[in-house]
């Protein structure tokens, strides 16, 4: 018999908490379901002595305080090898809001540090070629964006919390996870979004992203499951509440727009 488990990894959820980005982790569980598959979730902490992230499907780092980024870095960094051979895998990593800075080269603080002086650097784990800027305001907006992922396209509603600006310095393997059609995305310049590696997303957009948009964590489980070889039972949800809600915000974009 296939294998039907999808075992879900959540990254540190006591100090990358914020925004409630815990949905995320309800819809992967809801639609896992829905597709026929058995959701598994753990929740891994710093200092989790017994993990190996090639156990699992899918890994979740939601966002967290900049100044927590050192700890968490630092525990990563224990299977940094084994994190470049899971995205290799083609197994799915999803880091939203602030953390897809500890996966960029450097992360530059913006203030002084009373340890380490002003313009603090925190050498990040170079999974994405950029560097990470602190904001020396924290910058909020509705984000919409056209993204490309699993051979799909499609538009995506968040928002998203800027404490950090990305700026890629080669493009390589990389691309882009998507378009800004209104928003800041990764630095309010080039109207780029985030970042797809393999299967793997890194995205300023929060929301909860997957529970504002289903249909791209239809595909995510789709993805992840396909990294096993395991099979989905075939899908057709009724996504008009969704479809609904992102009509009515992107209205609501349209009327900021216009002021």
């Amino acid at each position: 018999m296939a294998d039907r488990k999808i075992n879900i990894a959540w990254m540190y959820p006591d100090t990358l908490y914020l925004h409630g980005e815990r949905g995320n982790i309800m819809a992967l569980v809801r639609f896992a379901m829905e597709l026929g598959l058995t959701p598994h979730v753990r929740r891994i902490d710093l200092g989790t002595k017994d993990f190996d992230p090639m156990e699992y499907d899918i890994l979740f780092y939601g966002p967290g305080e900049i100044s927590s980024f050192r700890s968490v870095i630092r525990d990563i960094s224990g299977y940094k090898r084994s994190i470049a051979e899971y995205i290799s895998s083609g197994k799915v990593l999803i880091a939203t809001g602030t953390s897809m800075a500890m996966f960029a080269e450097r992360i530059i603080r913006s203030s002084p540090d009373t340890e380490n002086g002003a313009g603090e650097v925190i050498d990040g784990l170079c999974v994405i070629p950029a560097d990470a800027f602190e904001r020396e305001y924290v910058y909020g907006n509705d984000l919409l964006i056209r993204a490309e992922y699993g051979g799909y396209s499609m538009e995506l509603i968040g928002n998203q919390i800027q404490m950090t600006d990305i700026s890629f310095t080669e493009s390589g393997q990389y691309r882009r996870f998507g378009t800004v059609i209104y928003g800041r995305g990764n630095n309010g310049h080039d109207e780029l979004e985030g970042a797809v590696h393999g299967n793997s997303i890194f995205t300023n957009m929060l929301g909860p992203m997957l529970v504002s948009n289903p249909w791209l964590t239809v595909q995510i489980l789709r993805m992840a499951a396909a990294a096993k070889g395991t099979e989905v039972l075939a899908l057709d949800p009724d996504y008009s509440l969704e479809i609904r809600s992102m009509e009515l915000k992107k209205n609501f974009i349209d009327d900021k727009e216009s002021i």
